[in-house]
């Protein structure tokens, strides 16, 4: 714990009176004696001040946080306070935080009584991911009369997790146990008896197949009865993360790599409730990184634990050392989504990697488009300078849509979407290549 002591407004506001009347007693004579012990008797008091100041107990806080936060996300965290004196006292009370939090509701003032204790609740908003160190506490405690001020640093260490945004997770999971989910914009349609593994019997329907009718059971129970199949589980989805510099692109307070991140949160739970197995692959930083693919919705902190602190880097994304990396890793047939920000520089490099990776795997590339440009398209011309910045616009866009069309020839499914789009756009794509049994 640090101490400091510094005058307070008290103190100067009473120095400044006491040089006004020292003026004053330099021209009337008489009052100096008067203006001598005005000045002996604040001193006094000063001093007397400051010892009681000294005698006081510094509060003892804890911090009352959660142990994750996601990005971008307000939350609340609590600072006990237990006046540990046996005097009243009153107090400033900051939190200290990284850099990288926004907050509100700080400093807050507390007046406590001896042994009293308060809790007060502020709160913060992380606005990057990774470990988050609270360093410290300071509190600013006035001393009794007003001509102090002590500065008490509280070394209370806490170390919180930062999250991509979970909460559409916990939305969808919501939304998921009431059947709601087209209030949130995610289509599950189902194919009655289309799907691959078998699911129930029951009575034949108007409109069902005749491959359907299980002739066996039928006869035993003097009535027609359909088999009903589901859509495949156990299927693989591998996410081929570009960690280079074009994903620090920033169009709001989220960077293109945040935003991917949260797509890719959304669509592995998704994904795991549906059966499915998810796994990561990272590319183009030195700490890349591979979590093999995991089943089961209870497993889904194994993928939050295995990015929450992934950053982009300032290298060219190398999409062919990506995926060769990849397939030397897994080639069993899985669905290989590479989340990416396309630029048409990259069509070599990129045709390349997906050629490799079609040999085994189905490939969907899901780029991020620029908000900026689109803004640029929707703004109105009035010199030169505008007319060549919409130029220079559209020809950027000609090029990556070229590059789009010729993936697609290939057989590549694109999406190519603003970044708060990506994750419900993401989500669906594998929903319907699902239903329609292209995994």
């Amino acid at each position: 714990m640090m101490v400091k002591v510094k005058p307070a407004k008290g103190l100067l506001i009473t120095a400044l009176a006491l040089v006004v009347t020292g003026l004053v007693a330099a021209i009337w004579t008489d009052l100096q004696i008067i203006w001598y012990g005005l000045l002996i008797y604040l001193l006094v008091v000063a001093v007397y001040d400051l010892f009681l100041l000294s005698r006081i107990t510094t509060p003892e806080v804890e911090r009352i946080a959660p142990s994750a936060m996601a990005v971008g996300n307000w939350h609340n965290i609590d600072l006990r306070v237990d006046n540990l004196s046996s005097n009243n006292i009153q107090l400033q009370l900051f939190d200290h935080f990284p850099e990288t939090v926004q907050y509100k509701n700080l400093p807050q003032v507390l007046v406590l009584e001896k042994k009293q204790q308060a809790v007060v609740e502020y709160q913060c908003r992380p606005l990057q991911r990774g470990e988050m160190v609270f360093s410290k506490c300071q509190c600013l405690i006035d001393s009794r009369y007003g001509f102090w001020r002590s500065k008490r640093d509280i070394d209370i260490t806490s170390s919180i997790r930062v999250y991509p945004n979970y909460a559409p997770v916990i939305e969808y999971a919501l939304l998921a146990t009431e059947n709601h989910l087209s209030l949130m914009g995610i289509l599950k349609n189902r194919r009655r008896g289309q799907g691959m593994d078998f699911h129930q019997l029951r009575e034949f329907r108007e409109g069902d197949s005749l491959k359907q009718i299980d002739w066996k059971a039928s006869s035993r129970m003097n009535k027609i009865i359909a088999r009903e199949y589901q859509d495949e589980r156990d299927q693989e989805i591998l996410i081929l993360m570009d960690c280079g510099h074009r994903m620090l692109a920033q169009d709001s307070e989220l960077s293109h790599f945040d935003h991917s991140l949260n797509a890719l949160l959304l669509l592995s739970y998704v994904a795991l409730r549906q059966g499915d197995a998810v796994g990561v692959a990272t590319f183009s930083h030195e700490d890349a990184r591979w979590i093999k693919p995991i089943k089961g919705v209870a497993n889904i902190n194994l993928l939050l634990n295995g990015i929450y602190d992934l950053q982009p880097s300032s290298q060219a994304p190398d999409y062919s050392t990506g995926a060769k990396n990849l397939l030397l890793r897994h080639r069993k047939r899985s669905l290989v989504i590479i989340l990416t920000n396309l630029r048409d520089d990259d069509a070599e490099d990129l045709q390349v990697a997906v050629q490799l990776l079609q040999k085994h795997h189905r490939v969907v590339v899901a780029s991020l488009q620029e908000q900026a440009l689109h803004d640029v398209l929707e703004k109105d011309v009035y010199k030169l300078e505008d007319a060549l910045t919409l130029a220079a616009a559209h020809a950027y866009l000609n090029k990556r849509q070229q590059l789009i069309k010729v993936l697609q020839k290939r057989g590549v499914r694109i999406l190519d979407v603003l970044p708060e789009k990506l994750p419900l756009a993401l989500t669906n794509c594998y929903l319907d290549l699902k239903v329609s049994g292209q995994l």
